[in-house]
């Protein structure tokens, strides 16, 4: 299963970006981003993109305004496909965030990652300077290695949606935005990994905008955006899939869409992630012609108390097309329950079924299921 995991809380703040996602909109609201932001990886993803306070010590004492946080995962796991079955007990994920605010315009972050069975683990995952107070402007402006905000990747559940396989893309790269408050923007460019007629160059670019409703005490909260980028073929997954990174012949561009809906306890999730156009053969294939991968996740959750412990409890459907070269099923049907046992301590359950692509398109027409046990302490 990959380890990475979805965006946390339902009202991240995106500092690069300036990007709000939802806000809180009652007491249930808060429970649900306490939960999720222990899931998914609260301190890589806010800490990155958090919004500069201008309230932090000056530059003669900014040492003392240094932060440490961190997230341990363990999981257990139980899989049963046409492979027979395994099980497995892992150390899923460990971080360790730095942030230090040295002046109220200018924050320093850096974040160590290790993950099970990772390529360079553990290795500097993110490392972030940010020029932005929000109570003076609001514009800001980042640089450095960080996730770019291409895609949402919303989720309750432990592992991550089939959206965020295709579409997550972490590059060093420079990126502004403007949030003056409901409608949040940015824009970024980044040299990246493929290339179409070699050299080496600034070629990368993308934006996101939305809209996004949910102060304090209202009764409906919601975010819609799009986001869209020049050469989808810079996404993690698709650097490893594609032919030749080098030497494509052709660059791709990718869009994404989702919006977020909330009231009471109840949150509904959707999100469409695609190429615009086919790759060309010689890149990436499907069923002998170029391939034009999609993924989706349309999810619901619920908050609700259990057992004298706040609970989410979350139904997801979720599938590719054309999808086949990067390893992805066609549909994933989830159920999962989070609960926070204690405070920043968060025990999930979660059932996923993959189903294949048919053997005629090369695949095994197959289904696996799994079943993960997580336990996730942030601090």
């Amino acid at each position: 299963m990959n380890r990475e995991r979805t965006i946390a809380g339902l009202l991240a703040t995106m500092i690069g970006a300036g990007v709000p996602l939802s806000t809180p909109l009652a007491d249930e609201d808060e429970l649900r981003r306490e939960i999720l932001n222990l899931k998914h990886k609260v301190e890589r993803l806010e800490k990155s993109r958090r919004t500069v306070d201008s309230s932090k010590p000056t530059e003669s004492d900014w040492s003392k305004n240094i932060t440490l946080s961190g997230l341990v995962e363990i999981e257990v796991g139980y899989t049963d496909g046409p492979d027979g079955s395994h099980s497995d007990i892992s150390l899923a994920t460990v971080e360790l965030g730095i942030d230090a605010q040295v002046t109220p315009w200018v924050n320093a972050h850096v974040l160590i990652l290790y993950e099970e069975g990772g390529s360079n683990s553990p290795e500097i995952d993110e490392g972030i300077i940010t020029l932005q107070n929000q109570d003076a402007s609001p514009l800001s402006l980042a640089v450095g290695r960080m996730t770019l905000p291409f895609g949402n990747f919303e989720s309750a559940m432990v592992s991550g949606p089939l959206t965020l396989e295709i579409g997550e893309i972490r590059e060093a790269a420079l990126q502004a935005g403007y949030n003056p408050g409901g409608f949040y923007s940015s824009a970024f460019i980044f040299n990246g990994e493929t290339k179409a007629g070699g050299g080496e160059s600034i070629g990368q670019y993308g934006f996101n905008l939305g809209l996004a409703r949910g102060e304090e005490g209202t009764v409906f909260g919601y975010d819609i955006g799009l986001s869209w980028i020049n050469n989808l073929a810079d996404s993690n997954s698709l650097q490893d899939a594609i032919a030749d990174p080098l030497n494509l012949a052709g660059k791709v561009s990718g869009y994404s869409v989702h919006a977020l809906a909330s009231s009471g306890p109840f949150t509904l999730i959707g999100e469409y992630l695609a190429a615009s156009s086919a790759f060309n053969s010689t890149d990436l294939a499907f069923n002998g012609a170029g391939a034009k991968p999609v993924a989706f996740n349309v999810e619901t959750n619920y908050v609700f108390p259990l057992a004298d412990k706040e609970a989410i409890f979350a139904f997801a459907w979720q599938g590719t097309q054309e999808a086949l070269a990067l390893a992805l099923p066609e549909n994933r049907y989830l159920a999962a329950l989070s609960v926070e046992i204690y405070k920043n301590t968060v025990l999930s359950f979660e059932y996923a079924r993959d189903e294949d692509y048919a053997a005629g398109e090369g695949s095994s027409g197959e289904a696996t299921d799994t079943i993960t046990a997580q336990l996730a302490v942030v601090f």
